[in-house]
């Protein structure tokens, strides 16, 4: 049985629309990001979007 109160906006939203994906973290731990390439040793990603402004964390 589905839940007709949840409407389905396709794939590219997979309930982003509701939840902040953490952007900043996934490019940190290499899971997204740009083009990588290398300058000198060492292997860069380069900064490929701008990030959410957001709030600093509540203690």
């Amino acid at each position: 049985m589905t839940d007709k109160k949840k409407t389905d906006k396709g794939p590219q939203y997979e309930g982003r629309d509701e939840y902040f994906m953490d952007i900043d973290r996934y490019i940190n731990e290499g899971l997204a990001g740009g083009t990588v390439f290398e300058r000198d040793q060492y292997t860069n990603i380069e900064e490929a979007r701008d990030l959410e402004k957001e709030e600093p964390p509540k203690e």
